[in-house]
């Protein structure tokens, strides 16, 4: 099972956040030096798109102290390129930021596709902070929902959800299945 796992990590699977100019992989830096650092500011650039503006998008721009301008990295990524913040995007709500901002990154999570032995690299990771939060974006939803945005969680309200769910986590800091089934 580990080293299905560890199989699994090595994809190569690139994502390019915003599409800024082209890159080559020398460009690119390892998702695991992502952490440790800090998490400095966050703006999140909202719009709608599809016929008849029936869908809402979202993309959040974190600026971090070592490694400049982010967005949210994809499940498997191994890289990750540098951003320029969208005009136009705004700031994470204030009773976010207290919790949110000066806060080291302790691990990134993956969404594991057990039937394909990959990671579902359809879904964006989750950030897991140094106080017990959980950092959670979601690109696309219906118009009107809300559902379109960045979401802070507790470490129990992420838990309980993963684990209603039967969704498998893999950790990028551990490089290991997390089990959250108990």
């Amino acid at each position: 099972m580990i080293k299905r796992i560890a199989t699994l990590f090595k994809s190569s699977r690139l994502y390019k956040c915003v599409d800024i100019q082209s890159q080559s992989i020398e460009t690119k830096k390892d998702i695991n030096i992502l952490l440790g650092d800090t998490i400095l500011e966050i703006k999140t650039h909202y719009g709608q798109d599809g016929i008849n503006n029936w869908l809402d998008t979202s993309i959040s721009f974190i600026r971090l102290e070592k490694n400049g301008i982010i967005c949210f990295p994809f499940s498997g990524d191994q890289y990750f390129d540098n951003s320029i913040v969208e005009k136009g995007s705004k700031s994470i709500m204030n009773k976010w930021k207290n919790i949110i901002y000066n806060t080291k990154i302790e691990d990134i999570y993956y969404i594991l596709d057990e039937e394909k032995f990959t990671f579902d690299d359809s879904q964006t990771a989750y950030i897991v902070l140094e106080n017990g939060y959980i950092l959670e974006e979601n690109r696309m939803s219906p118009s009107g929902i809300g559902g379109a945005d960045l979401f802070c969680k507790t470490f129990e309200e992420f838990k309980r959800g993963i684990a209603d769910s039967k969704i498998k986590i893999y950790s990028v800091k551990t490089e290991m299945q997390k089990n959250f089934f108990d």
